[in-house]
């Protein structure tokens, strides 16, 4: 049975084993002192900066995560979203994405961003699915 529920401090080392498990798909390496260093301290980098992060727990295992934080006034970014590929847990990525949007919305931000490294995790067609558009660069939803 999975359950998704708010990260925590003693999450962070499975978050950043889950990151490194990802990265390492993509032939890239964990880098906690640049382009991965939310990772360090993620209640500061994402609850700090209206956002949030959430995971999602596979017989009390983490096996995927998601989080956001403010970009500007009126738009959240999607940073991180990834499940093991190997679990058969697409719906868990879906329900992923699903949280945030809501999240998204209550916190009355009007447009969603997904990060392009967010996007390379994100099986084909599960953003437009939700709507998420090419906008030059940037893929992007209305909330």
């Amino acid at each position: 049975m999975s359950q998704i529920r708010i990260a925590n401090k003693q999450d962070e080392t499975h978050i950043r084993a889950l990151t490194k498990d990802a990265l390492t798909g993509i032939c890239k390496e964990i880098d906690l002192d640049g382009s991965d260093a939310d990772l360090k301290n993620i209640e500061w980098s994402y609850f700090g900066h209206d956002g949030v992060f959430f995971v999602l727990e596979s017989d009390k295992r983490v096996v995927g995560m998601a989080g956001a934080a403010k970009l500007c006034d009126d738009t959240l970014v999607i940073k991180r979203l990834y499940v093991k590929p190997d679990l058969g847990l697409e719906k868990g990525l879906l329900d992923l994405l699903d949280m945030l949007l809501d999240f998204a919305g209550k916190m009355d931000y009007r447009f969603v961003e997904c990060a392009q490294i967010a996007a390379r995790f994100i099986p084909a067609g599960m953003l437009e699915i939700k709507n998420f558009k090419n906008v030059g660069d940037r893929i992007v939803v209305n909330i």
